[in-house]
């Protein structure tokens, strides 16, 4: 069996395999939350390499303050991506959480799906978050991500 593929249904991601013996895919497992199991399914030394990986300016991220006004800020990987997140104006924050730019970024770009799940929790758990308390909170999760990254090389 090859890499296993993770699939989000409608009750949660699931994990499974290809099986040339059946030529199908076979449910390998069902996590119910993002735990131990589900990292160590995708955390291997070739997905850390390209979630932390820095890409060209042309696929890096591009902040704006509002539609048709950049910042002229952009970062090219997760770590740039907190640094610049400090210093931007906070509209930009405002103005890219609810569109979950953000999340797709990340999600695209990297391949980091358990990052992209753990931004859209904030905005549920802290319901009408914004402003510096949502910087804040971005930020705490990009970087706890990156420490669990890390030390998984």
């Amino acid at each position: 069996m090859d890499q296993p593929l993770i699939f989000q249904g409608t009750q949660g991601f699931y994990i499974v395999n290809f099986s040339s013996t059946i030529g199908g895919f076979v449910l390998a497992k069902k996590p119910s939350t993002f735990g131990s199991t589900f990292k160590r399914s995708v955390l291997n030394k070739d997905t850390v390499t390209k979630i932390l990986r820095t890409v060209s300016e042309s696929e890096g991220f591009h902040f704006y303050s509002a539609i048709g006004k950049p910042t002229g800020e952009s970062a090219v990987s997760l770590a740039d991506f907190v640094e610049k997140l400090a210093s931007v104006k906070v509209q930009s924050v405002n103005f890219h959480y609810p569109r979950k730019d953000v999340e797709k970024w990340i999600r695209v770009v990297f391949g980091d799906a358990e990052l992209a799940v753990r931004l859209s929790r904030i905005g549920r758990i802290h319901v009408g978050i914004q402003g510096e308390a949502l910087r804040s909170e971005i930020t705490r999760t990009v970087k706890v991500r990156l420490n669990e990254l890390k030390a998984a090389l």
